[in-house]
Order: structure tokens, then sequence, then C-alpha cells
């Protein structure tokens, strides 16, 4: 089963509720963001992801996801493709 694994780099809202100050304008600017995931869809207007895929017993046949994040695709400044590793390769150090 290929699975599509993805890190997306992002700019999110942000939020301030005091008083603007001209001495530390990064308080007032986006927060950059990663989000790792599965990949559900890539639509024009956004990116759909995943944290947690469940399978069928035989292991052939994706059920469910949930922890849905949706990534409106203007925020999105690169989407970084993953590639998954077998769990008993042996790990480099």
């Amino acid at each position: 089963m290929k699975e599509k694994l993805v890190c997306v780099e992002w700019e999110d809202a942000s939020y301030n509720s005091g008083y603007y100050d001209k001495k530390s304008p990064e308080d007032f600017k986006p927060v950059f963001s990663k989000s790792v995931g599965h990949l559900i869809k890539l639509s024009k207007q956004t990116v759909l992801l995943s944290m947690d895929r469940f399978y069928s017993p035989d292991k052939k046949k994706m059920e469910s996801e949930r922890h849905i994040t949706i990534i409106p695709k203007k925020m999105i400044t690169k989407i970084i493709y993953l590639e998954a590793q077998d769990a008993t390769q042996k790990r480099e150090k």
C-alpha cells in the first residue's frame, strides 16, 4: 500500500490580545508552522492531512482516519514529500 507522508511548511494566523507595540513588530506576524502527516487530499484551495490512520486486520485496507488538519493553500510555503522507512531497517548514527 503506497502511503503519501508529507511535511507542510506554512504561515499560520496569530493572535495578540495586547496593544500594538511598534518596538516589537515580530509579535504581530504570522507564525511559521510545520505539520507532518498522511496526505488525504490536495486540492486547489486546501491540503488535508491526518495524524492517525486505522487499517483492516489484514493491513490491506485503510478504514478510517482521525486528527485531521486542513491548511489553506494560500498559507503554504512548501510541501515536502517524505519517504517511509521500514522500522526493521538498521538506523544510521
